[in-house]
């Protein structure tokens, strides 16, 4: 007897984890579903079993959804990753891609339509098997096209790539439409080519859908492949940034940090935070708090601010200048504030490096 696929669901809502689990029993594989409400604990359960799909809330206490997406794709690079959430925000939407998750859905879009949803849940689990499933993950834009229209297939492609997203629509193996950063139509595609290291989802067929595209397929593909032959490979890079911040990501998830923020020294400058809803808010207190710090200093003849330590029953804060930023790292209430600093540093040394 063949063993069920494993879904494991992660949110830390005890109501929508009910609901999930209602209508993912409608799967037609039935599979196994396990729910948990932390991210620690979802952990533990993917060491300790094997799971074909993650499907994560985002914003949990602790350790939020970000923070688990980015273990697990160090981890457990097999493993299928939905992200569930009901934050509207596109940078979550950016970053969850750019973390290498499978699909981003919207809870209200999942109680919209949930069919749609289940056949897409569906297609992972029959990716991971092998089976009818035309899941097209780790195969370049040229091969998933010429499969498509070999198999005359009509579908959606979805495909992402670090923070892009785009989607390009077939009728019975023919190019109909394509839609990738900010364009539409052929013009759209010949973005799409550019892109490296994407990650490819073939979603239900739009029929309706409008064709903008009215070169053939075989003009399509002839131009597509001298173009591909022509581009560089500007991406290395981006992958380069990528893999460091994912690894800060770890480090901080395996510290047990709520948060990390960057405030540069010049307000024109990009606040950076990681675990937090308002950065920039944050930072206005960060800088008043430094230049009353370094008033008292000076006062007292204390010598260089080296760091700004700070509690409340919500949590720990420590604020480490250096290098035209500073750093504040937020930890739970029960962290041990003798420990804080050298752990705070270490993560500040970490996002600078």
């Amino acid at each position: 007897m063949e063993s069920r696929h494993k879904i494991l669901v992660l949110d830390d809502e005890s109501g929508w984890l009910n609901l999930c689990r209602d209508f993912l029993a409608q799967l037609p594989g039935k599979p196994e579903i396990l729910t948990v409400s932390s991210g620690m604990r979802a952990l533990s359960l993917l060491d300790a079993q094997t799971f074909q799909v993650l499907l994560c809330d985002l914003r949990m206490p602790r350790m939020d959804g970000m923070q688990v997406l980015s273990i697990v794709r160090r981890r457990f690079p097999e493993l299928r990753t939905v992200v569930l959430t009901g934050s509207v925000e596109e940078d979550f939407r950016s970053r969850a891609y750019a973390l290498g998750v499978d699909m981003f859905w919207l809870k209200s879009d999942v109680q919209q339509n949930q069919q749609v949803f289940l056949e897409c849940i569906e297609s992972l689990l029959g990716g991971v098997d092998g089976g009818d499933s035309r899941d097209v993950h780790g195969k370049n834009l040229l091969d998933v096209i010429q499969m498509e229209s070999a198999l005359r297939n009509s579908s959606v492609l979805h495909i992402t790539s670090g923070w892009r997203v785009a989607q390009v629509w077939m009728k019975d193996g023919e190019l109909v439409d394509a839609r990738a950063e900010g364009a539409d139509g052929e013009a759209a595609f010949w973005r799409l080519l550019k892109w490296k290291g994407a990650t490819f989802e073939s979603l239900p067929a739009e029929p309706a859908h409008v064709r903008t595209i009215t070169k053939s397929l075989d003009a399509i593909l002839l131009e597509s492949a001298q173009t591909v032959r022509k581009a560089g490979s500007p991406t290395l890079a981006q992958e380069e940034e990528e893999t460091a911040f994912v690894a800060r990501l770890t480090q901080v998830a395996y510290e047990g940090a709520e948060f990390v923020v960057t405030v540069p020294a010049k307000n024109v400058d990009v606040v950076k935070g990681w675990g937090i809803r308002d950065a920039d808010r944050l930072a206005a207190w960060v800088r008043q708090a430094e230049k009353a710090a370094q008033r008292l200093g000076e006062k007292y003849n204390a010598g260089p601010l080296t760091h700004i330590a700070g509690h409340n029953p919500e949590r720990h804060v420590l604020l480490m200048p250096g290098n035209g930023r500073t750093f504040v790292i937020g930890w739970p209430p029960e962290a041990d504030p003798r420990h804080l600093f050298d752990r705070s540093k270490k993560l500040a040394d970490a996002w600078a490096s």
